[in-house]
C-alpha cells in the first residue's frame, strides 16, 4: 500500500482511530494542536503496512517529549528513596501506628525497582525510535558516569578506602557483585552499576528480544528468574543466619536479578507503543502492592533485614518474594498511569518536571547529607538530642538539604557537562532522554 493509499484507508477508520491514537499521545500533544499533528504525520510515516491495515509506529522520542505521568513517577520513586533511608536513620524505631505504617512504607523499597521499571521504558524507547548504538551509548554514559565516577572518588575518599581492587570495581561499575564490596565506598552506589551494566547489554538484548517481547514470556522468565535465585538462597546455602543474610543481600544487588525490573520496562514500552492493554494490571498490581507490607509483618519484626528468622526456608523465600513485588507493582502502576493518563495536570507538570530533573543528583548525594547528620550528632550531643526529640524535624530538613544539594549538583555540574557534550556532537537542544 502506498502512502496515499495508506492515509485513506486511516481515514476511513478515523472515528475509532482518532480515540486510540488520543491516547498513545505522549503528554505534548493535544488533539488539534499543531504538535499532536506533527507527531501522527510522523507517525503514519514510519508505521509499516501488513495485510492493508495501519499497525501502530513507536511514539516520536524528541526533547519536548515529556511523559508528565512517567515525571510523576519518577519523583515518587526518588521521594521515596531519600524518606526511607532518612527514616532508618532518624526513626528506626518509631513507636505506635504511625511507627508502623513507616515501617511498612520502607520495607516495601519499590523506589528504586520504579527506577528501573522507568529506566527500562526510556532505554526501550530511545531504541525502538532508531536511535544509532553509538549515540546511544555517548548519551547514556554522558548522562550517568561522569557524576557516577565523581561520586565514587567522594564517597571513596570519605570513607578511606585503600583498596586498589575496590577502586577498580567502582569505577567500572562491577562492584555489585558482593554486598561486602558495594558497600566499602557507600551502599547506594550499587543500583548504578546494574543500570551501566544494562546500557552495556540494551542494543543487543533489543535486536534479540524486542520483537519476541510478550506478557506472557515476560511472566514465565520472572518466575524462572525467582526460582533460580530462590535455589541460590535455600538450595546452595546452608541454613545458616549469617550465610543466608548474605546471600539475600547479594541477590538484592545482582543485575541477573534486577534485569527483570529493567525488562518490565521494556515490555511496559511495548505495550505503549502499540496500544496493547493489560486488563489485569490493576488487581495485579494491588496485589504486589498489598503483599509487600503482608510479608513484612508475617516475618519481619523489625526494620533490620537480619531481624528475619533466615534459618527458616519459608522465611528466606518471603523475604526473596519481597523484593520480587515492586517491580510487579511498578510494572502496573506505569500502565495504568500512561493508559489512564495520571497525573498530567498542570500541577504535575511543573512539580514533576523539577523533581525528575534533579532525580539522578538527588539519588547519588543523599548519603552525604546523612553521613553529615551523623558526624555532627556523634560529635555535638545537642544536636543528637534535638534529632532524637524532633525526628520528624530532623528528616524534613534532611529532605530539604539534599534536595537543594542535587539542584546544585544539577545545575552546575550535570548541565555543564550536557551542554560541552551538546557543543562536541554539533548540535543545539536539549539530549534526547537528558532528564531521563
Amino acid at each position: 500500500m502506498t502512502c496515499t493509499g495508506r492515509r485513506r484507508h486511516a481515514s476511513r477508520r478515523a472515528p475509532r482511530d482518532a480515540r486510540r491514537r488520543t491516547r498513545l499521545l505522549p503528554s505534548c500533544c493535544t488533539p488539534g494542536s499543531q504538535q499532536a499533528c506533527a507527531c501522527l504525520r510522523s507517525a503514519q510515516r514510519s508505521a509499516p503496512c501488513r495485510g492493508g491495515t495501519t499497525v501502530s509506529a513507536s511514539p516520536p522520542t524528541t526533547a519536548a517529549d515529556r511523559l508528565v505521568g512517567l515525571d510523576t513517577l519518577r519523583t515518587i520513586a526518588i521521594v521515596h528513596v531519600v524518606l526511607a533511608h532518612g527514616a532508618m536513620t532518624f526513626m528506626p524505631a518509631l513507636p505506635g501506628v504511625g511507627g508502623r505504617v513507616v515501617w511498612w512504607l520502607i520495607a516495601a523499597n519499590f523506589g528504586v525497582p520504579l527506577f528501573f521499571v522507568l529506566s527500562g521504558f526510556l532505554i526501550t524507547r530511545q531504541l525502538a525510535d532508531g536511535m544509532p548504538t553509538g549515540t546511544f551509548y555517548r548519551h547514556r554514559l554522558a548522562k550517568i558516569y561522569p557524576t557516577f565516577a565523581l561520586a565514587v572518588v567522594v564517597f571513596g575518599l570519605i570513607a578511606g578506602v585503600t583498596d586498589l581492587k575496590a577502586w577498580l570495581l567502582h569505577l567500572t561499575a562491577l562492584h555489585n557483585f558482593a554486598y561486602s564490596m558495594s558497600g566499602r565506598m557507600s551502599g547506594h552506589l550499587w543500583s548504578l552499576a546494574v543500570e551501566l551494566q544494562f546500557y552495556a547489554l540494551a542494543p543487543l538484548l533489543f535486536a534479540l528480544g524486542y520483537r519476541r517481547l510478550s506478557a506472557p514470556r515476560m511472566a514465565a522468565l520472572v518466575a524462572l528468574v525467582w526460582a533460580a535465585h530462590a535455589w541460590l538462597l535455600v538450595g546452595a546455602t546452608p541454613p545458616v543466619q549469617a550465610a543466608r543474610l548474605a546471600a539475600l543481600l547479594n541477590i538484592y544487588q545482582y543485575t541477573s536479578f534486577n534485569i527483570v525490573a529493567l525488562l518490565l520496562g521494556a515490555l511496559l514500552y511495548k505495550a505503549y507503543a502499540t496500544g496493547a492493554r493489560w486488563p489485569g494490571a490493576a488487581p495485579l498490581g494491588l496485589a504486589a502492592a498489598l503483599g509487600m507490607p503482608a510479608i513484612c509483618a508475617m516475618v519481619l519484626p523489625s526494620l533490620q533485614v537480619n531481624s528475619a528468622d533466615l534459618t527458616r526456608n519459608g522465611d528466606a523465600l518471603a523475604l526473596l518474594l519481597l523484593i520480587c513485588l515492586p517491580p510487579v507493582a511498578s510494572v502496573c502502576l506505569g500502565h495504568l498511569t500512561l493508559q489512564r493518563q495520571w497525573f498530567t495536570g498542570p500541577a504535575w507538570r511543573r512539580w514533576s518536571a523539577f523533581f525528575a530533573a534533579i532525580s539522578y543528583q538527588w539519588y547519588l548525594w543523599h548519603p552525604l547529607v546523612l553521613l553529615g547528620f551523623h558526624r555532627a550528632a556523634t560529635r555535638w550531643a545537642g544536636v543528637d538530642a534535638w534529632v532524637r526529640a524532633w525526628p520528624w524535624l530532623a528528616l524534613a530538613a534532611y529532605g530539604a538539604l539534599s534536595a537543594s544539594l542535587a539542584w546544585l549538583a544539577y545545575r552546575f555540574v550535570e548541565q555543564p557537562l550536557h551542554a560541552r557534550l551538546r557543543a562536541s556532537l554539533g548540535g543545539p537542544g536539549r539530549l534526547p532522554g537528558a532528564n531521563a
